[in-house]
């Protein structure tokens, strides 16, 4: 599941100046903290989430937090020769590392088939080995190689060893060789032969290919690269794990007519940067704990009612809060400004597509019968790993009305009806929207789909609201990108990331519910208000920006509590205004949880 004999982790490779770290990545058993960088996954270390979607799971989270340690380590590193350096430092440093959390974050959230788990996890164990090549050879070897005169450094490479336990090169160019001599890095210097015509030959030695496992079927790796030049070749494995993304904004596929016009050039964004704490990376599995009192930036929800008292309704103003104890607390900004949606603003849109939901509408998993209620959210369980598979996959759209996300939770995923009728064709549409899923599980059919009512399981409150919240909280970011990618006309996912506790998309761990926007204090929400702001300089809407939201009041140094409050109540009112405006419904609004959450062991 490596790139062959093209793999620097693997194989010496020509020497390159563009590359010029790949002698210095370790050899194996170099070094006991890399050990984990040649752990090759088993099937042991995929778990299977779902019965229905059984070829779908994620690695094992202690597999991951094996990485943790020399992650945070090289990092912390790198980040010091950044501050210390007295020239800038390579680009590649910052490419290197964004990679390598990337593929934890893929790993850690992210539903796949076995396979590709196995590709992502021989892809970051590349990033690492050689993100601590650069390293040691900008800070170790470099400086032997400029003065090879000096005594060796203190590395842990050259304390007694004459040669240190890298991977070395080959190389035409004596130069070159000398070089590598001077750092104590193995090479090998190729020669024509014409140069040992008067050399005793005692013997001559065939090259041999070497062996390694390399998966020719589903789920190998990308041809990345046609080329011959290791430089090219490197560049182009760099280039297909930093550049193709893992996941995919579906609404971005939705046909809305013609674009809007570009926002004014003066309202430019700052830049924010892409580095992200991998210290806040933790399991995305959560269990609840003892309830505690509602911190304060939550609404107020009306006591528990007992649960029967007729069927709830289906249809409901989408621009209220529902109400009910399986539905998590709203946060109160969020729910406010979204009660305040001026809908006589006429949206950019009519495309039907604009109003559709990449993951079900949250209140629709509980505003039901209890039994309806129990059917649905078993339901999502079960298909909850399929969907959020497809969200990485370059397929046609996945977003779906509510009626079409009702028939998924109701378990009617099959053709039914007359194929000419609106239902036939509702199902037939639904079939072939998970067919990518039974493609990936080699299944024919969803088997065991649907549930008996009488297999149904119970879900305490808890329970039923976590899953809510993680609903809610997927669809709220996905939206929130896909408004600023409509709004500002431009591609910045990195920064609207950013707005998020967590930094992430998909597989929100059930911990970031009292975090980011839900934070309780004023001022650990300020930041994530701060940052959704400055996205919000450039967009593009019918109805005028708050006055709060401008370069120069944001760019002020201290804020009152009172200029927080204000900012958070600005953003809030923006964004659910400018959503209604570019899509034409009602936004996801975040939720939170009110109860103690922990990671599972």
């Amino acid at each position: 599941m490596r790139y062959g004999t093209d793999d620097p982790t693997l194989w010496p490779q020509q020497y390159t100046t563009r590359f010029c770290h790949l002698p210095v990545i370790a050899k194996k058993g170099a070094r006991s903290e890399l050990n984990v960088m040649w752990w090759d996954p088993a099937p042991e270390d995929f778990i299977v989430c779902s019965a229905v979607t059984r070829a779908l799971g994620r690695v094992r989270n202690q597999r991951i937090h094996d990485f943790l340690p020399f992650v945070n380590k090289i990092c912390e590193h790198c980040q010091e020769l950044k501050r210390n350096s007295p020239t800038p430092i390579s680009p590649l440093f910052g490419e290197l590392i964004q990679n390598i959390l990337m593929w934890i974050e893929q790993l850690q959230t992210l539903p796949t088939t076995y396979p590709k788990m196995v590709f992502a996890v021989t892809s970051l164990q590349r990033a690492c080995l050689e993100l601590d090549a650069l390293y040691y050879y900008v800070t170790y070897f470099k400086p032997r190689i400029d003065d090879y005169l000096s005594s060796p450094p203190d590395s842990l490479y050259l304390n007694s060893a004459p040669v240190a336990a890298c991977m070395g090169a080959f190389t035409v160019d004596p130069r070159v060789a000398q070089q590598l001599w001077s750092a104590h890095l193995p090479f090998w210097f190729l020669r024509p032969t014409h140069v040992f015509d008067s050399e005793n030959i005692l013997s001559v030695v065939e090259l041999e290919d070497p062996t390694f496992d390399l998966t020719v079927g589903e789920g190998a790796p990308p041809v990345v690269y046609t080329t011959n030049t290791t430089e090219e070749k490197i560049a182009a494995i760099h280039s297909a794990s930093s550049h193709t993304p893992w996941y995919r904004d579906p609404f971005q596929i939705v046909d809305s007519g013609p674009p809007l016009s570009s926002p004014p050039a003066s309202q430019a964004t700052a830049a924010t940067s892409k580095a992200k704490s991998i210290a806040s990376t933790s399991a995305p599995v959560a269990r609840s704990k003892t309830k505690k009192a509602r911190p304060a930036p939550y609404t107020s929800s009306s006591p528990p009612k007992a649960q029967g008292k007729g069927p709830a309704k289906t249809e409901r103003d989408k621009f209220k809060s529902l109400d009910i104890p399986e539905m998590p607390p709203s946060i109160a900004s969020w729910a406010h400004a979204l009660a305040q949606v001026d809908k006589a603003v006429t949206p950019f849109t009519d495309n039907p597509a604009d109003r559709r939901y990449v993951f079900p509408e949250p209140a629709l998993l509980v505003n039901t019968t209890p039994e309806r209620q129990r059917k649905f959210l078993h339901h999502w369980t079960l298909l909850r790993d399929g969907f959020t598979y497809m969200l990485s996959q370059p397929l046609k759209s996945q977003l779906l009305h509510v009626q079409e996300w009702r028939d998924i939770l109701e378990g009617r995923m099959t053709k039914r009806g007359h194929p000419e009728s609106k239902t036939g064709r509702r199902s037939a549409l639904l079939e072939d929207r998970i067919q990518p899923v039974l493609d990936a599980c080699n299944l024919t059919s969803l088997e065991g789909f649907p549930v008996p009512s009488e297999s149904l399981p119970e879900f305490s409150l808890a329970e039923t609201r976590e899953i809510v919240w993680q609903v809610a909280e997927t669809s709220f970011r996905f939206e929130f990108c896909a408004l600023d990618w409509r709004a500002s006309q431009k591609s910045r996912v990195d920064d609207v990331q950013g707005c998020f506790a967590g930094r992430m998309l998909i597989g929100t761990p059930l911990e970031f519910s009292q975090r980011g926007f839900a934070a309780e204090k004023i001022d650990q929400r300020h930041r994530y208000f701060m940052r959704a702001a400055t996205l919000m300089l450039d967009w593009n809407t019918r109805s005028p920006r708050p006055p709060l939201i401008t370069r120069g009041f944001l760019e002020r140094p201290n804020w009152t509590t009172t200029q927080m409050e204000g900012l958070e109540a600005a953003v809030c009112q923006y964004y659910m205004q400018a959503f209604w405006e570019h899509f034409g419904r009602a936004a996801v609004v975040p939720l939170c949880l009110d109860h103690d959450v922990e990671k599972a062991e």
